[in-house]
Parts: C-alpha cells; structure tokens; sequence
C-alpha cells in the first residue's frame, strides 16, 4: 500500500505543474484561483467528516494546524501560482526539486542526527536527475520577474517543509487525528487565508471563471490535485516520515516527460532519459532504510493497511 499510494501521489502531483499553467494562461488570477481551489477541497473533505460525525480535534490541535495551513497551503501556493506567471512549469518543477532536500535538513536539524553518505549521494543524484530531465524544456529569456520568480518558487518549498515536518508532529501526537481530515482542515484555513490576500492584493474578476480551461484546470486541482494528492501524501506521512513522500517531486517529471512521450508526440531527451535512471537511483538511495524497513514488515505492497 505504501508503493501504490507513493506512485498515485507521484503521478498526480506530476499533472499538477502544467494543470495550475493552464489555469494562468487562461487568465485567472493565480492566488484567486488556488483559494477557490483550497477552499472548495477542504470544505468537501470537512463536511464529509462532519456528516460521518468523526470527532473533531482540540482548539489546541487546531492552532497547530492553522500553522500546517499557512505553511503548506498559503505559503507554498501563493508563491508558486504567482511564480509560474513568469517562469516556465519545467523550470518551476526544478526549483520545487529542493523540498525534499530541505525536509531532511530541517529533520535531521530537529532529531538532532547526522546525514549518512547514501542519504547526501541520492538525494544530489535525484535533484542531478530532474534538473536533466527538465532542462530540455527550460525556455525563454532571463529578467527581473524571472529571478525574482525563481527565488519564491525556492522560498515555497522552505514553507513546504516546514509544515510537513509539523504536520507529521501532529498525527504522532496524542490527538489521533485522521491524516485526511488533517488535509481537509489545514486546505480549509490555507484557501481562506489565500482568498484574503488575493482580495487584498489582486482585486480578483469572476469572469475569468466562465473559460472552460481554467474550470476545468480548478476541478481537477480540487479533486485530484488537493482531496485524492494532498490526503495520500498526509497518510504517507503518518505511516512513514517526511522526507520519504516528498520525494514525489524528483519522480512527478518522470511521469510528465512519459506522458508528453506518448500523447504529444515529444522527441526523447537522452538528457531526460540519463536524468530518469538518475532519479530511481536517488530516491532508492535516500529512502532505502524507509523500503527496507516496510519490506520486513511485509506491508510495502500490502493493501490492507490501516
């Protein structure tokens, strides 16, 4: 079950990218556009957890995840949807490549425990590996915003870390709390807090919202990128450690470079190819103990975890 739900959380997190470019390109305004997303996903998640009458945790529980909504959903979105006006989804997947590496800095930071040298050459062979696979179709010309787009897109990923870190802090705790309902709730106070700086900021028009590409883009981001993507990642979490789920960014632009393959008729990058075996290799690398360790329990493949 491990695998399985890595694998769909990988694929899903890879459409992601291009879905959110769609979205902007039609002319949404982009912090708008992922509060709607947020806010409709995590209202969903709430409410079905409401009706099936799941206890609720604590006003304690709930400020740190509050924290986990501004960190993941406020603080890693709201940068990456104004980054990707200005700079290429490839390039964006590449400075979003820096997450998993941040995540095992902050937790080896707060466990107090060194790197292992395995550790530091797969995770330099997986940020190597989609650098590779994403250059090919790195385009267009170097600016300010450029910069500028670059640099929060890298900032996204320090608040994406540091909530993930957190959210695993919470689900080991005491409050025994549902990683989807964690999901739900921490999308629920994010997609508000973006709503009030996209109000603030970007004065949004609704009319953008009548284009079939940006409904179209938003209905996927809602059911497949936020309620299936973000709670597989959350149970991920729970039932391993931070470091290993994030590393769906180093295999998402496998997926994506595959399916521009077969459906776009896209030439194959020898770069891109070099780069693939780079990542497999890496991610193995990094989170060979995490495998080894549910290989010997016997539920790496198992479906019928709890």
């Amino acid at each position: 079950m491990v695998i399985l739900n890595y694998l769909v959380v990988c694929f899903i997190f890879g459409t992601t990218f291009f879905a959110i470019k769609v979205g902007i390109d039609a002319g949404v305004d982009p912090i708008f556009s992922a509060s709607l997303r947020f806010i409709i996903a995590g209202f969903l998640v709430t409410l079905f957890f409401k009706i099936r009458k799941v206890k609720f945790p604590s006003i304690t529980v709930l400020k740190q995840i509050v924290i986990v909504g501004f960190c993941i959903t406020f603080g890693t979105f709201s940068t990456l949807y104004w980054a990707e006006q200005y700079i290429p989804s490839g390039l964006a997947a590449i400075l979003s490549a820096f997450g998993p590496i941040m995540i095992l800095l902050l937790n080896k930071y707060d466990e107090r425990s060194k790197f292992s040298s395995i550790q530091i050459l797969g995770l330099i062979a997986s940020l190597g590996g989609v650098i590779f696979i994403a250059l090919p179709g790195v385009k267009g010309d170097i600016h300010l915003l450029w910069m500028f787009a670059s640099i929060a897109i890298v900032l996204s990923q320090f608040f994406y870390s540091f909530g993930t870190i957190r959210s695993k802090k919470i689900m080991a705790g005491k409050s025994e709390i549902s990683p989807f309902l964690l999901n739900g709730l921490q999308m629920l106070f994010g997609g508000i807090m973006l709503l009030i700086f996209s109000l603030i900021f970007e004065k949004p028009t609704v009319t953008a919202l009548t284009h079939v590409s940006v409904l179209l883009s938003i209905l996927y981001l809602i059911i497949f990128g936020s309620i299936m993507g973000h709670g597989l990642f959350y149970w991920l979490v729970n039932k391993t450690n931070p470091v290993f789920p994030s590393t769906w960014l180093y295999v998402s632009p496998i997926i994506a470079m595959v399916l521009g393959i077969i459906f776009l008729d896209e030439a194959i990058q020898t770069l891109s190819v070099i780069g693939s075996f780079m990542v497999l290799a890496g991610v193995f690398l990094t989170n060979q103990n995490t495998l080894a360790e549910y290989y010997r329990k016997g539920t790496l493949f198992k479906l019928n975890q709890k």
